[in-house]
C-alpha cells in the first residue's frame, strides 16, 4: 500500500526519455522554483506552499511531475527528516540550469556557489518552511523572498540588505492594505556569541531597506536571553517563540526590548506600518556591503 506524501510512478508504463524533453512552464516550472528557494522541502510543505503558484490543481498529476523531475536529475529526493511527513525534495545542479535557461537563474557569485547544501542544516530548512506556511496564514503576504533569492538580489539592488536575513516577507498593511511591509525573518536555531549580536545590532541600526525584524526561537527561553540582545532603537525587533506563532499566528506573544527592559506585546504589531515606506529597488553596480 502506497504510504501518503510518497511521490511514486503509476506502474502501467516506465517512463523513457532520450536527453530531451520539454518543460510545461506553467506546470513544472513552479515547483523548481518553490524547491529552488526552499533548498529543503517536504512533499507536505510543498503542497500547502504550492497553491497559487501553479496551473497543476490535481495532487496526483502534480506528483506525477515530481517524479519525473526526479527521473529527469532536475530535484532529488532525500529521506524524510524526523517529525516531517513524507519524502524530502532539493534541487540539483542540472534543475537550478533548466531556471536559468528559461530566465529565472539566480545571481550566483563567491557568496553563494553551492547548489546543495549540507543535509545536516535540513531541520532548519524545513522550520523555514513551516514559518513561512504560518506567515501566510496570519498576515497577507504579497511576496515571500528566501536567502538564496535574497542573496543574488543584494547583488544587483542600489540598496542591498545589511544582512542576510533568513527570509524577507512582503506584507501589507492592516488598516492599509495599499502599504507594503518588509519584514526581515530570523530562525535562530541555537543562541550566538555577545560579540556575535553586537555585530547583528550594528547591522540592522544600518539598515534601512526593512520595516521590522522578526527573530524565531524554540523555546521561551533562548526568546527571553535573545530580546536582550538584539534590541534597536531604529528598527522594530521582536522574539517569539516557534510553536506560539504557528499556533496563534498575529495574536502570539513576542518579546521586544523597549528601555532596556524585555516587554511582551503581540505579534500582529509586524503587520502595522512601522516607519516610512522604502523606497523602490533599483539596479547597481555598486559594492555590496558586507553581511
Amino acid at each position: 500500500m502506497q504510504e501518503q506524501y510518497v511521490i511514486s510512478r503509476p506502474g502501467r508504463q516506465p517512463v523513457t526519455h532520450t536527453g530531451k524533453s520539454i518543460l510545461n512552464t506553467a506546470r513544472d516550472l513552479p515547483l523548481l522554483l518553490l524547491i529552488r528557494d526552499a533548498t529543503f522541502i517536504s512533499l507536505q510543505q510543498l503542497e500547502l506552499l504550492i497553491a497559487g503558484r501553479t496551473e497543476e490543481l490535481n495532487y496526483d498529476s502534480r506528483n506525477r511531475r515530481l517524479a519525473r523531475l526526479v527521473e529527469l536529475g532536475q530535484i532529488k529526493v532525500y529521506p524524510p527528516c524526523f517529525s516531517y511527513r513524507g519524502q524530502v525534495f532539493g534541487i540539483t545542479e542540472r534543475g537550478m540550469k533548466i531556471l536559468e535557461l528559461a530566465g529565472l537563474g539566480l545571481f550566483r557569485s563567491h557568496a553563494y556557489v553551492k547548489t546543495q547544501p549540507n543535509v545536516v542544516q535540513m531541520p532548519r530548512y524545513l522550520m523555514l518552511n513551516r514559518i513561512e506556511i504560518a506567515a501566510r496564514e496570519s498576515f497577507v503576504v504579497l511576496q515571500f523572498i528566501r536567502a538564496r533569492e535574497l542573496r543574488s538580489m543584494n547583488k544587483v539592488v542600489r540598496c542591498p540588505t545589511r544582512k542576510v536575513y533568513d527570509s524577507l516577507a512582503v506584507i501589507a498593511g492592516v488598516t492599509d492594505s495599499n502599504t507594503q511591509i518588509y519584514l526581515g525573518i530570523q530562525y535562530e536555531r541555537s543562541l550566538k556569541s555577545k560579540v556575535r549580536y553586537a555585530r547583528m545590532r550594528q547591522n540592522i541600526e544600518a539598515d534601512n531597506q526593512i520595516h521590522g525584524l522578526l527573530y524565531i526561537v524554540d523555546t521561551e527561553a533562548d526568546a527571553v536571553i535573545l530580546s536582550r540582545e538584539v534590541c534597536s532603537a531604529k528598527v522594530p525587533v521582536g522574539v517569539v517563540v516557534a510553536a506560539l506563532f504557528e499556533s496563534r499566528g498575529a495574536d502570539a506573544a513576542l518579546r521586544f526590548s523597549s528601555a532596556l527592559s524585555v516587554v511582551r506585546a503581540m505579534a500582529g504589531i509586524a503587520a502595522r506600518p512601522m516607519c516610512d515606506p522604502l523606497p523602490e529597488f533599483e539596479p547597481t553596480n555598486d559594492p555590496v556591503s558586507g553581511y
